[in-house]
């Protein structure tokens, strides 16, 4: 292809690579690429800068001589690949992400590696964590799979329910139920299992059956703390199916009835439990102009008091200033001081306290919030003891603590708290 006359003029090296790419000036390699041994010419030099894979191919004494073939990559991403190298240009999406990914680590192209790697962090949410887990592992990005995995603790349920969470790999999935901080109840756990191993008799034109299902989990199976459910739940939903045996079920049932189980985990795990004080009363608002809401609160359990929730303005949307203290015997544990930024009519919000206090049994705690700003909604039917279905309880008492703002055991903000256990 002839170049124009004045391609070089005025113009950055990046964009003079590209133009003599884009133009085949000067090429000295062809590759041929994909199924279709589609062609695609090149510059030696520029591969063999970038790369000590290409170098090797076009240096020494068992350096390629005429074409090179590369079956294993579509020639549009291969072509992506070399634009990133003339340019340091690349737009990567999740179409794009693995065989970008492969030709990283195909080519040793770190930098690319790292544009991947910087694209898959920003996605790890409730929509994408399970995907980027599984290219995580597959690629041998540590550090992204460990993000991945401290996301997917946190977020158990939702992840569970993901759409891509059924595509998850046997070995992504070991590291989420060999882990004690995948916050979820072990009952949804063992729901989406059965899913994720109906799923993998359809990949395999197989019946769904119980006895398939068990089949495909294979050791995952064991993995499922079965002793830890709700003995209900137990009876009625898996004790009547085929998926475990006979003498598994009876493991299980003895296991209820204190004879420990040797087959299955009977550790439970982490779980994130909410307690609610109180039922929001939309009719009647609460001040907030810098005084101090108090209350005291005893736990039943040694636990992680992670979350603080709060009323939210009834017309205001903007920002307020909050601080909340957790003290015991009058002295502070953990302070968080935080900006809300609030829409109006939005009820309640989250405060995540920072850092969590670890609260011990049977102890009491205050709770001092101070918020500066526009009133919220209040409560109504305020509880002084909630228990939990499981046999978690929470007493709220008058605060040691004056509580300035008028907040008690049966008034006021502070409507809720989550805890770890």
């Amino acid at each position: 292809m002839e170049a124009k006359s004045d391609w070089q003029i005025g113009k950055s090296l990046s964009d003079r690579m590209k133009y003599m790419l884009d133009n085949q000036l000067m090429c000295d390699v062809t590759f041929h690429v994909g199924i279709d041994k589609t062609p695609i010419k090149a510059h030696k030099y520029m591969l063999a800068s970038s790369s000590p894979v290409f170098y090797s191919m076009f240096e020494g004494p068992l350096a390629e001589k005429g074409t090179v073939e590369i079956a294993d990559m579509k020639p549009e991403y291969f072509n992506m690949i070399l634009l990133f190298l003339y340019t340091d240009k690349i737009t990567v999406d999740s179409n794009n992400i693995r065989s970008l990914l492969y030709g990283s680590e195909k080519y040793m192209l770190q930098l690319l590696k790292d544009e991947c790697d910087a694209f898959l962090a920003s996605n790890v949410d409730i929509d994408h964590a399970c995907v980027v887990l599984q290219i995580a592992h597959d690629f041998n990005m540590e550090d992204l799979k460990t993000k991945a995995l401290h996301f997917i603790f946190e977020n158990g349920s939702r992840i569970l329910d993901s759409k891509d969470f059924l595509n998850l790999s046997a070995e992504c999935l070991t590291l989420l139920l060999n882990s004690d901080k995948f916050r979820c109840e072990e009952e949804h756990i063992y729901q989406q299992m059965v899913q994720w191993g109906q799923h993998k008799c359809k990949d395999k034109s197989l019946p769904a059956t119980d006895e398939n299902v068990r089949e495909c989990l294979g050791d995952l199976l064991y993995l499922i703390r079965f002793p830890v459910m709700k003995p209900k739940y137990f009876t009625e939903e898996i004790s009547c199916k085929s998926v475990l045996t006979a003498t598994e079920i009876v493991k299980v049932f003895q296991h209820f009835n204190d004879k420990t189980t040797d087959i299955f985990p009977s550790k439970k795990r982490i779980s994130k439990i909410k307690i609610e004080r109180c039922q929001l009363n939309k009719k009647s608002s609460w001040t907030c102009s810098g005084l101090d809401d108090c209350i005291d609160f005893k736990t039943s359990f040694n636990a992680k008091l992670s979350v603080v929730l709060l009323f939210g303005s009834t017309t205001y949307s903007g920002t307020d200033n909050v601080k909340i203290n957790i003290a015991r015997n009058s002295v502070i544990l953990s302070t968080t001081q935080t900006v809300l930024t609030s829409s109006a009519g939005h009820e309640i919000y989250k405060i995540k306290l920072n850092p969590p206090v670890h609260v011990l049994a049977n102890n009491q705690y205050t709770i001092q919030v101070n918020i500066t700003g526009q009133s919220t909604f209040k409560g109504k039917e305020y509880i002084r003891n909630v228990t939990t279905e499981e046999g978690f309880s929470v007493n709220f008492l008058p605060s040691s603590l004056p509580s300035t703002n008028s907040t008690s055991i049966s008034n006021g903000q502070i409507q809720g708290l989550f805890f770890d256990l």
